[in-house]
């Protein structure tokens, strides 16, 4: 009987015009965000490919290592086009090299305001927003609205259990949610086959768990809105009761548990930590720089009344002996940085951990963490490439040392005592850009971003479950008089 049930809700839906408007309007905003979504990465792989050619068209017009500059440059990944997160929001690119802290910098919105203004219209957005609307308008009135025309004890005239017909109102309700969400991602997926992006069975498979997720949020909705349907009596108070919820679930509640975790947890800025480790990356090479002076100028008194070749051996041992206190330098700096940024990160987990902790009270949060995390664009993206790029900053400064050790300081005395320096190598006609290191992007792989989103897809399905549990016993108790 319950499918007899399903098969009248479903067809009631179809024929209606609230059906087709709502269902049209979710499927074309569904499959634009997939075409801007495409169009914006292909925008961004285009712009990394420039950038990264250009750098080494510069690098390699240099005579000499001195003077090159080199940077990482974060490489763009199809799986933004479902899930942008906080894609644009973190830098593309950091300098990296000697005396250099890797800082992602120049994001997307710096660039553009005006987009930061709007955000971005990717199908994460699109189904937060439009589909939980869509689900609360479709079941508002699942049970009081029956009640109301008048039809409900029309149908328990015949021989049917009320547990018959909760299970078929949900059934029903849920083929009317599911049919233009599948059809939606279907016609993305052949949007993003005829695209050309090449994706990897990786891509397909997150995209396959982003349409799950995407499902499971719908049907959460659907099955708040029968639950809420079921406890009251008129339509308006149950839509307007809903209304609440969502914009609650949506909007008040991801927003206040940012704020509240702020103030429970404060945690130093970005420019703070960075002026911290300025300054004490300033006071250690000063102090170097400090000594490497004096003592150059002890030496170089000491060093007059000798023979030249004695003097050219006594310097290149000098040589030696500063190239070990710079790398000596540059380790203390670099472990001074490693400590300040492991600390800040450790704050800025606890926060992340309390404020996600209280935003996964709303089931849009569960949505929306789960998605991100299976694109890789949560919020662990940007330490990611920070700790990346700083791994190949370190490479690539012991590369340039080793390029550099030819090239030696050399000191003078002028009138009155003072001294003049000057900078003395080997000549070179052009660098050897083959020899460089390359930057590797952080690994991101499958597994990882399936078990970084599973507690967050399980707190879904979870709420799933309680949302049908609370419908099913709430119309069992509904007063049908």
């Amino acid at each position: 009987m319950w499918k007899t049930i399903a098969e009248k809700e479903l067809r009631d839906h179809l024929q209606s015009t609230r059906f087709l408007v709502a269902a049209g309007v979710s499927m074309l905003l569904i499959v634009m965000s997939m075409w801007l979504g495409i169009a914006h990465y292909k925008s961004r792989a285009a712009q990394y490919e420039q950038a990264v050619q250009m750098m080494y068209d510069v690098a390699s017009q240099q005579a000499n290592w001195m003077t090159v500059r080199m940077a990482a440059w974060r490489k763009p990944d199809a799986s933004e086009i479902f899930s942008n997160g906080i894609n644009s929001d973190i830098g593309r690119y950091s300098n990296v090299g000697p005396w250099m802290e890797a800082r992602l910098v120049r994001s997307e919105y710096s660039d553009d305001p005006m987009m930061a203004a709007f955000q971005f219209l990717d199908p994460t957005f699109v189904v937060l927003i439009v589909l939980s609307l869509i689900a609360i308008l479709f079941t508002y009135n699942a049970v009081n609205g029956e009640k109301e025309a008048g039809t409900l004890k029309l149908v328990f005239a015949n021989k049917v259990s009320r547990s018959e017909y909760i299970i078929g109102k949900l059934v029903g309700s849920w083929l009317v949610i599911l049919a233009p969400v599948i059809i939606s991602f279907l016609v993305g997926a052949l949007l993003l086959i005829l695209s050309g992006i090449g994706l990897s069975a990786v891509h397909w498979g997150r995209y396959g768990v982003f349409v799950l997720a995407s499902v499971l949020y719908a049907t959460c909705f659907m099955l708040l809105g029968v639950f809420v349907s079921a406890l009251t009596h008129r339509s308006s108070v149950s839509f307007l009761v809903l209304l609440v919820v969502w914009i609650c679930s949506v909007l008040i509640v991801p927003k206040a548990a940012t704020m509240l975790a702020g103030q429970a947890m404060p945690v130093p800025t970005v420019d703070e930590i960075e002026s911290r480790i300025t300054s004490n990356s300033t006071q250690i090479r000063n102090e170097f720089f400090s000594d490497l002076t004096k003592r150059s100028r002890e030496r170089f008194r000491s060093a007059q009344d000798m023979k030249p070749e004695d003097r050219q051996q006594l310097m290149a041992s000098w040589q030696k002996e500063n190239d070990e206190k710079r790398k000596a330098m540059d380790q203390k700096v670099a472990e001074n940085s490693a400590r300040i940024y492991e600390d800040y990160y450790n704050q800025k987990n606890r926060q992340e951990l309390l404020a996600f902790s209280l935003a996964k009270l709303s089931p849009a949060s569960q949505f929306q963490l789960a998605t991100m995390k299976l694109c890789g664009t949560d919020v662990g993206l940007k330490k990611r490439y920070e700790d990346a790029m700083r791994e190949y900053s370190t490479k690539y400064s012991i590369f340039s040392q080793q390029k550099n050790t030819g090239f030696n300081i050399r000191m003078t005395t002028q009138g009155r005592g003072s001294t003049s320096t000057s900078m003395t190598g080997p000549p070179q006609t052009k660098v050897d850009l083959s020899e460089v290191p390359k930057f590797t992007d952080p690994d991101y792989s499958f597994g990882t971003a399936i078990a970084a989103s599973l507690i967050d897809l399980g707190l879904l399905a979870l709420f799933n479950i309680l949302a049908f549990v609370g419908a099913f016993v709430a119309f069992l108790r509904f007063d049908m008089r």
